[in-house]
C-alpha cells in the first residue's frame, strides 16, 4: 500500500545504555535559562529544577521576565520536566521559594520535595541553613519554610543532604570561609536538629572540611565522595566513610578500575545512586578540580568497592555545577552547568542528557519505543489509552491527569 502521507517514518528504537542522547524539548515547550549551580530531583515521570545562577544573560534578556528581573543572577523558580512530553512548566510559586538559591542540597522523597542550605549572590555573604518543602504534585507547588528547633548547623551551602528513616542527614559545607564535614541530622516527625558528628581534629580519620561534594549511602554507611575547598579538590583512592551506628569515621581504600584506575580529584560534580540487582551503585559525572574539567562517567559499587569507567559513555564537553538526578528505574539526566570547549570558552548551559545505568525491566523498554514510535500519544485522554492497553501507571506519567500548573507570565 502506497504511503500517502509527507511525514517520514521514524528510525528504528534502539535501546542504548551508558550512551548519551541530548534530550531537546518540544517546540512548544518554554525552556529555562542556561545556569549553575543549581539542583534537580527526579521521579519516574519528570524531573524537578530548583535555583540557579548566571550572572552572564544579557539585561535585554532579561528584561522580559520580571521574576528574573527581582532575582538576578539568581533563578528563585522551579521548573518541571516531563520525560514523556518532553516539556517544561515553571511553577506559580516564585513568591514562597527561599532567596538562597545556589549550591543548596536537595533531596525529593515521594512526592515531596526538600531544600536545604544555599547561598544568596555573593556567594557566602548570605548563608541559609533552613529547610524548605513543596508537594510537587501540587497545582502551585508552594514551598513551605518548615520552622526548626535544637542543635542547628550553621548556615551554609554545598552541604551534601540524605534522607533515612525519617532523618534528615546533612553533611558538611561551607560558609564561604568555613569548610566542615560536620554531620547533622533533622528529626523530620519533632522537627529537632541534632548534631550526630562535630569534626574537631581529634577523631583519627574525620576527614578533611569540604563543599560540593557528593555521598552514597548503604543505610548503615554514608560515603562521601571528592569535594573541595576554593584551592583543593579531594580524591577518590581512599574514601571517607561515617557509620550511623558507631557514629565513627574509617577509610575505606577503593579498587581501581583495571585500566583506568580512579577517577581524578574533582568539586561540583554530579552524582545518583541507583539500586540494581547487584546492589547500590553510585555514578558520579563530570566536575572539575580548579584546573581541568571532566566530560567522564563512573561507577562505584558500594559492596566491593569497585571503580568502573565507561570509556564510551563521555558528555559532549566537559562540565561542572551541573545538575544530575536519576529516575527509580535508574536513568541518569543531567541538566545545565558550566561548560568549556576545546576554544576554552565557558559558558552556562540548559542543555539536558540522558542514559540508562542499567538495563531496566523489558516493560520500560517497550515504553520508550511506545513513545518513540507514537509520540501523539502524549495528546490523548488517559482513559482512551488505558482502554487500549496502555498500563495504568504508564499513562500516568504523561500528567494528562494533573492539575494543571498556572505558568507565570
Amino acid at each position: 500500500m502506497t504511503n500517502t502521507t509527507n511525514a517520514s517514518p521514524p528510525s528504528p528504537y534502539v535501546f542504548k545504555p551508558f550512551r548519551y542522547e541530548e534530550i531537546k524539548p518540544n517546540r512548544k515547550s518554554r525552556v529555562p535559562y542556561p545556569r549553575s549551580g543549581h539542583r534537580i530531583g527526579a521521579d519516574s515521570a519528570n524531573f524537578y529544577s530548583f535555583g540557579g545562577y548566571n550572572p552572564l544573560i544579557g539585561s535585554d534578556e532579561a528584561i522580559s521576565d520580571e521574576i528574573w528581573v527581582q532575582s538576578y543572577p539568581l533563578f528563585q523558580e522551579l521548573w518541571r520536566f516531563n520525560f514523556a512530553r518532553k516539556e517544561w512548566t515553571r511553577y506559580s510559586n516564585s513568591h514562597t521559594l527561599p532567596l538562597e538559591l545556589a549550591s543548596n542540597a536537595l533531596v525529593l522523597h515521594k512526592n515531596v520535595l526538600m531544600v536545604y542550605g544555599g547561598t544568596g549572590s555573593p556567594f557566602g555573604f548570605r548563608c541559609s541553613n533552613q529547610l524548605f518543602v513543596c508537594r510537587v504534585n501540587d497545582s502551585e507547588g508552594l514551598m513551605d519554610e518548615v520552622h526548626t528547633t535544637g542543635q542547628l548547623p550553621l548556615p551554609a551551602y554545598g552541604q551534601a543532604l540524605i534522607y533515612h528513616n525519617d532523618y534528615l542527614y546533612t553533611i558538611g559545607g561551607t560558609t564561604g570561609v568555613q569548610y566542615t564535614c560536620d554531620i547533622h541530622r533533622l528529626n523530620l516527625k519533632t522537627l529537632v536538629w541534632e548534631s550526630v558528628y562535630i569534626c574537631r581534629g581529634i577523631g583519627e580519620y574525620e576527614p578533611t572540611g569540604r563543599y560540593r561534594h557528593e555521598v552514597g549511602f548503604d543505610k548503615r554507611n554514608i560515603y562521601v565522595l571528592g569535594g573541595g575547598t576554593a584551592l583543593l579538590a579531594f580524591d577518590f583512592s581512599t574514601i571517607p566513610v561515617f557509620n550511623l551506628e558507631k557514629q565513627i569515621w574509617y577509610p575505606q581504600k577503593s579498587i581501581r578500575d583495571t585500566r583506568y584506575g580512579v577517577p581524578q580529584p574533582r568539586r561540583c560534580h554530579g552524582a545518583v545512586q541507583i539500586t540494581t540487582e547487584f546492589g547500590n551503585q553510585v555514578f558520579i559525572a563530570g566536575g572539575h578540580d580548579g584546573e581541568n574539567v571532566f566530560d567522564d562517567l563512573w561507577r562505584l559499587d558500594l559492596q566491593t568497592f569497585q571503580w568502573t569507567y565507561f570509556d564510551k559513555c563521555r558528555l559532549p564537553f566537559p562540565i561542572y555545577f551541573h545538575a544530575a538526578a536519576a529516575s527509580p528505574e535508574g536513568r541518569l539526566y543531567i541538566f545545565g552547568g558550566i561548560c568549556s570547549s576545546n576554544d576554552n570558552d565557558v559558558r552556562r548551559s540548559n542543555c539536558m542528557y540522558s542514559t540508562w545505568l542499567c538495563i531496566p525491566k523489558l516493560s520500560e523498554i517497550c515504553w520508550e519505543a511506545v513513545l518513540h514510535y507514537s509520540p501523539h500519544i502524549v495528546k490523548c485522554r488517559s482513559e482512551d489509552l488505558i482502554n487500549i492497553g496502555l498500563p495504568r501507571h504508564f499513562v500516568q506519567r504523561l500528567g494528562n491527569n494533573n492539575p494543571p500548573i498556572k505558568r507565570e507570565q
